[in-house]
C-alpha cells in the first residue's frame, strides 16, 4: 500500500501518509481535491479483496455510519466498492486514540473518565435507538480531538438492522479484554454487550488496570464468562463507592442485570460528575471467593503439644480446660447483655422522646430561629443544586418527619442552593459538533435553527447565539444557535445501476442520497443471481430523492 502515498484516488483524493495499518485495511491522511479538506481514506488491504468477509465487514461499516449522525461518531463522507482500490472516507481526527492517552498517563482522573464516558454513552444510545451495535468499543477505538471530543470509530463488525443477514461473523467478535461474557460464548449479543465493554472501559481508566489479563487470549475469555473482577476501590482506596458500584452493574455477567440502556448508565455517570459521594441502591461488591487458610492448632493444639506421648493426661488436661472456657462464655453472653439491659432501662426511664417536625419545605433560617422546631435537635446541614426549590427551603430530612427519637438527636437536613448558574460560552465560528458539545459540557440544552447562505460560504458553522456568549443562565436553560446551510436538493439524476451487485447497485443510489429502495426478484436466463435486471426509473432522468426506487434482482435461470 506504501505505493499509493502521492496517488490520487478517484481523480479526488490526493493519499498523504499512513496513519494506522489492521489486518484488513489501511488508513491514510488524504486531501479532498474536490471540497478543499482532509480526510481519512481507509482503503481495504488488496490481498483482502477477494475475500467475501473482509468485503462485508468493509461495506457493513460504511453501511452502520450511515444509518448514525452524532457528534461523537465519526462521519463518512464518500464510499467505494468498485474496481481494485475499495475505500471508505471519513472525516480526518487531528488527535490521538484513547489507548495512546492511557498509555501516556495510566489511571485517568475521574473529571477526564467521566467526560470520555459521557461522549461515549451518548453516541452509543443514539446507535442503540436506531438498532447499531458496535460489538467491539474499546479505547483502540476511541479517537481524541485536542479540545477533548471524542469519536467513535471502527463500525467492521457493528450489527446493522436494515441487513440482517449481515451480523457479525463468529470470528469476528470483538477484542477479548473488552468483549462480553455472551460475545465470549458465541450467543446472542444486543446493545447490552456495549455496556459491558464500557464498564471494562470505566474500570481501566479509572485504576489503570484491566479487571481480567493473562497472556492468554482463551484464559481472558474465559475470565469474561467465570470470574468477578477485583474490586476497583481495592486498587485505588480513594475511588468513591459509587463508580465501583456503577462499574459492577456494567459488568453483571447476566444482561438482565446489567444497564438496560446506555442512558441509564449515562444518567448515573452524571450524578457522579456532579455529586461523586452518591451511593446508588446497587451491589457494592461481588462476593469474591473465600480464600483458603492455612489450618490453625487452636487451644487443644497448643495443649496437646505439652503431652507428645501421654494421651490420657493429654485429653484430661484438654477438658478440663474446655470446660472452663465455655463456662466462661455462658457467663459473659448471660452477664454482660443483662447489665446492658438495666441501663438502658434504666436510661430510658428518664431519657425525654419527642417526635421529629416536618422540616420539608421549611425555610431553615426559619427553623433555626423557632425553639418549637428546633430546641429539641441538632442539625447537621448539608446543601444540593435544585432548579425548582427555591435558595434556603429544606428538601429533605433524616430521621423523617413523625420518627420518635431521644431529645438533641442530630437531624440531617438538605437545603436548597437553587439554580446552578453557569455562563453561555462562545459558539459563534464553531462548528455545530463542537457547539453541542460545548453545550452538553457546560450542562446546557440547545435547539439549532438553520439559514440559508450562498454557496461561497461555509456550511455548518454558527452564525448567532441566543442568549449572547457570557450570559448567566439556569443550569439545563435552553440556547438557540443558527448555522448555515445551504439550500437543500430536492431532485437527482437516476443513475444506471443494471448489471450491478445488489449491495453495489444500493450504495450507489444512496451516493446519490436515493434512500428509499425496493427490492424484488426475478428469474433469468441472461443476467447472473444476485445481479440487477431492471429500474424502475431510467437512466439519466431527474428524479425526486423522496421517490421510491424499485430494483429487480436475477435469481438465475429457474430450475
Amino acid at each position: 500500500m506504501r505505493q499509493l502515498i502521492g496517488s490520487i484516488v478517484s481523480n479526488r483524493y490526493q493519499i498523504i501518509s499512513p496513519l494506522g495499518i489492521g489486518g484488513m485495511s489501511v488508513v491514510f491522511r488524504a486531501k479532498d481535491l474536490k471540497d478543499d479538506r482532509e480526510v481519512s481514506l481507509k482503503v481495504l488491504r488488496a490481498d483482502r479483496v477477494a475475500d467475501s468477509e473482509s468485503l462485508r465487514r468493509f461495506f457493513n461499516e460504511s453501511r452502520a455510519i450511515a444509518l448514525l449522525s452524532h457528534p461523537n461518531i465519526v462521519n463518512v463522507y464518500d464510499v467505494n466498492f468498485e474496481g481494485k482500490i475499495q475505500y471508505i472516507v471519513m472525516e480526518y481526527v487531528d488527535g490521538v486514540t484513547l489507548k495512546d492517552r492511557m498509555d501516556q498517563k495510566g489511571a485517568l482522573s475521574i473529571s477526564e473518565s467521566i467526560h470520555y464516558l459521557r461522549q461515549i454513552l451518548s453516541a452509543l444510545a443514539h446507535a442503540h435507538e436506531r438498532g447499531v451495535v458496535h460489538h467491539d468499543i474499546k479505547p483502540q477505538n476511541i479517537l481524541l480531538f485536542s479540545d477533548a471530543t471524542v469519536k467513535i470509530t471502527d463500525f467492521g463488525i457493528a450489527s446493522v438492522p436494515t441487513f440482517e443477514e449481515d451480523s457479525p461473523s463468529d470470528e469476528a467478535i470483538g477484542s477479548v479484554h473488552y468483549i462480553s461474557p455472551e460475545q465470549a460464548r458465541g450467543d446472542v449479543t444486543d446493545e447490552r454487550s456495549d455496556l459491558y465493554s464500557v464498564g471494562i472501559m470505566m474500570y481501566n481508566m479509572l485504576t489503570g488496570a484491566l479487571p481480567f489479563d493473562s497472556e492468554s487470549p482463551t484464559d481472558v475469555a474465559r475470565m469474561q464468562v467465570e470470574k468477578p473482577p477485583y474490586p476497583p476501590c481495592s486498587l485505588d482506596p480513594e475511588l468513591p463507592m459509587g463508580f465501583q458500584q456503577v462499574i459492577f452493574r456494567a459488568l453483571a455477567k447476566n444482561p438482565s442485570e446489567r444497564y438496560q440502556k446506555a442512558e441509564d448508565m449515562l444518567r448515573d455517570l452524571i450524578r457522579l460528575d456532579e455529586d461523586p459521594a452518591t451511593i446508588f441502591p446497587y451491589p457494592k461488591e461481588y462476593k469474591l471467593p473465600a480464600r483458603k487458610r492455612p489450618r490453625r492448632r487452636g487451644l487443644a493444639g497448643y495443649i496437646r503439644s505439652y503431652f507428645p506421648e501421654n494421651e490420657i493426661s493429654y485429653r484430661h488436661i484438654r477438658n478440663n480446660a474446655l470446660s472452663v472456657l465455655c463456662g466462661l462464655l455462658v457467663a459473659i453472653l448471660v452477664i454482660i447483655p443483662g447489665i446492658a439491659l438495666m441501663a438502658s432501662i434504666v436510661s430510658n426511664r428518664y431519657q425525654e422522646f419527642v417526635d421529629v417536625p416536618s422540616y420539608v419545605g421549611r425555610v431553615y433560617e426559619d427553623v433555626e430561629v423557632d425553639y418549637s422546631l428546633s430546641g429539641n435537635f441538632k442539625f447537621d446541614v448539608q446543601y444540593a443544586y435544585d432548579s425548582s426549590v427555591e435558595t434556603g427551603v429544606i428538601l429533605e430530612q433524616v430521621p423523617a418527619a413523625g420518627t420518635s427519637v431521644a431529645a438533641g438527636t442530630t437531624v440531617t437536613v438538605t437545603v436548597s442552593k437553587g439554580s446552578r448558574m453557569v455562563a453561555v460560552p462562545e459558539l459563534i465560528g464553531s462548528s455545530e459538533a463542537k457547539a453541542i458539545s460545548t453545550l452538553k459540557s457546560s450542562g446546557l440544552t440547545y435547539v439549532i435553527k438553520t439559514k440559508v447562505v450562498s454557496q461561497t460560504q461555509k456550511t455548518g458553522v454558527v452564525l448567532s447565539c441566543s442568549p449572547v456568549a457570557g450570559t448567566e443562565v439556569k443550569e439545563g436553560s435552553q440556547i438557540t444557535f443558527t448555522i448555515g446551510v445551504h439550500a437543500a436538493a430536492t431532485q437527482t439524476v437516476m443513475p444506471n445501476v443494471i448489471g450491478m451487485t445488489k449491495e453495489n447497485a444500493i450504495t450507489t443510489l444512496y451516493k446519490k442520497n436515493l434512500t428509499l429502495v425496493s427490492v424484488t426478484e426475478a428469474y433469468s436466463a441472461t443476467v447472473e443471481k444476485g445481479k440487477v435486471i431492471a429500474q424502475s426509473i431510467p437512466a439519466d432522468t431527474t428524479v425526486g430523492l423522496e421517490e421510491t426506487i424499485i430494483l429487480t434482482i436475477s435469481m438465475g435461470i429457474q430450475g
